[in-house]
This record gives structure tokens, C-alpha cells and sequence, in this order.
């Protein structure tokens, strides 16, 4: 009678839910889209002969590598696309911030930041082309023009969150400006900073490669352009590969647990 009861007892809910099998997880959901991804590309190389399949792609892009020319030109796409990065983050956090602390900027801002929001980053790839011809002027213009506006709209958002009755009590005790701004606002609006970076980022990356295809004579696009010219779509897709997986390996490792801990005290609230 008493192993029944122990029985019972044990076998009881302890108010935990229990874990999901493995099969209902975030990695298994994943790693099924990884596959799913690579039986599809699987099958529209076998359905049309101009698809070049990933056996060919990894063929092409180890003679990339062999031929010295992978780590040339992503080191000048990387240079040109953090550097138009930075712009964009230090552009796009004080016009957020002074949009969100002061109507008359955000009524001088908020029409050039919907037009910036709404011009795709291909038009920017032409202008800054015609601007500034080729060199590394015209990528870097691009990335910030492209990245900037996705900044400012977030921290703005987050500058229109912060409690008021925090920014009235810091004015009435006579903070300085500079002082509210440095210890108020950017520490309260620190996960929109990093959510806005992140679709900089990404926005950024897609930019430099369009612009690099059209105005550059070296770095990630125009050697995507070189390939694609000489009717060679398996060193074509090698590159695009390869731009493709470097920025979702740093959405992943990088920009997603970034911000998971700049937002992780609304999800533990």
C-alpha cells in the first residue's frame, strides 16, 4: 500500500511544465529549415540547368580560396560596410534621440526619415555611383543612407518610451541636458539602439553588395558581377553564398544574443 502511495506521490505534477521533446525545439526548427533550404536548392539544380548545385558552388568557392582571392576582397567589403556601419549608428542615434526629445526636431526630421525609410537601397547604389564614380566613396555613402533612417526611427521610438515624469523630475532638480541625455535616455533606450543596428546591419550588408556590383573594382559584389558576366553562375552563387551565410552567422551569434540582453529585462517583467 505505502510503494502505491509513493508511487503516486512521485509520479505527481510538480507545477513545471515539463520539457518539449527535442523535436519541438527552436534548434530542431532550425536545423529543419537549414535542410529544407538544402533539398530545395537540391532540387531546382536538377530542374533547371542554368541553378548551379551546391556541389558546384563548394568546388567554386574552394578555388576562390586556393586562388587567394577570397580574404582580398572581404576584408574591402567588410572595411567599406563597417565604416558606412558607423556613420549610420552615430547618424542615426542623435537624430533619434533629438527626435525623440524635442517635437520641433522631430517635425524637421521625420519627413527626410520617411523618404530615407522608403528609397530602396539599389536607387542609393545608383545615385552614390553617379555621385562619387568608383572607389570606395560610393559604398560606404550607401550603407549609411540605406542603414541610417532604420536607426533613427528605432531610438526614436525608444527616446518616446522613457518615463516622462523621470525627464520632468531630472529638468526640476536642474540636471543639465548633456547629463539627462548620457544618464537617462541612452542607458533607457540602450535595447532599441541595438535593435536598430540590427536592421542596419543587415539593410547595410545588402547595400554594400549592390553597390560594389555596380561602382566598385574589387570587394564582395563586383566579384559576384565578374562571375556573373562571364556566364559562370556557379562562381556567381559561391560569393553570394558566402556574403549570405558571414551575415547570418553574425545576426545569429552576435546581433541576436545582443540583443536578447539588452531586452531581457522586459521579458523577465
Amino acid at each position: 500500500m505505502s510503494t502505491a502511495v509513493q508511487r503516486r506521490e512521485t509520479s505527481a505534477p510538480t507545477g513545471e511544465p515539463a520539457p518539449p521533446p527535442w523535436y519541438a525545439t527552436d534548434l530542431a526548427a532550425r536545423l529543419s529549415s537549414y535542410v529544407f533550404g538544402l533539398l530545395l536548392w537540391i532540387v531546382l539544380a536538377m530542374a533547371f540547368e542554368r541553378v548551379p548545385g551546391p556541389d558546384e558552388v563548394v568546388v567554386r568557392l574552394v578555388q576562390e580560396f586556393q586562388l587567394g582571392q577570397v580574404f582580398g576582397h572581404f576584408g574591402t567589403t567588410m572595411f567599406r560596410f563597417g565604416l558606412g556601419l558607423l556613420v549610420a549608428a552615430v547618424g542615426g542615434i542623435a537624430i533619434g534621440v533629438l527626435m525623440g526629445l524635442s517635437p520641433i526636431s522631430r517635425a524637421f526630421f521625420e519627413s527626410p526619415v520617411l523618404v530615407g525609410l522608403s528609397i530602396p537601397a539599389i536607387i542609393w547604389a545608383f545615385l552614390t555611383v553617379m555621385w562619387f564614380g568608383f572607389g570606395w566613396k560610393a559604398p560606404v555613402t550607401t550603407v549609411a543612407l540605406s542603414a541610417l533612417p532604420f536607426v533613427a526611427v528605432n531610438v526614436a521610438k525608444g527616446v518616446l518610451g522613457v518615463s516622462r515624469d523621470l525627464r520632468d523630475m531630472s529638468r526640476a532638480y536642474g540636471v543639465s541636458r548633456a547629463r539627462r541625455i548620457r544618464e537617462l535616455v541612452l542607458p533607457a533606450v540602450t535595447g532599441y539602439i541595438i535593435a536598430g543596428v540590427r536592421f542596419a546591419v543587415i539593410i547595410g550588408w545588402n547595400a554594400v553588395l549592390l553597390s560594389e556590383w555596380f561602382g566598385a573594382t574589387d570587394g564582395v559584389g563586383f566579384r559576384s558581377r565578374y562571375w556573373y558576366d562571364a556566364n559562370r553562375f556557379g562562381g556567381f552563387a559561391a560569393w553570394v553564398v558566402l556574403f549570405v551565410v558571414f551575415i547570418v552567422i553574425l545576426d545569429r551569434v552576435i546581433l541576436e544574443r545582443a540583443s536578447r540582453r539588452a531586452f531581457r529585462w522586459r521579458d523577465e517583467s
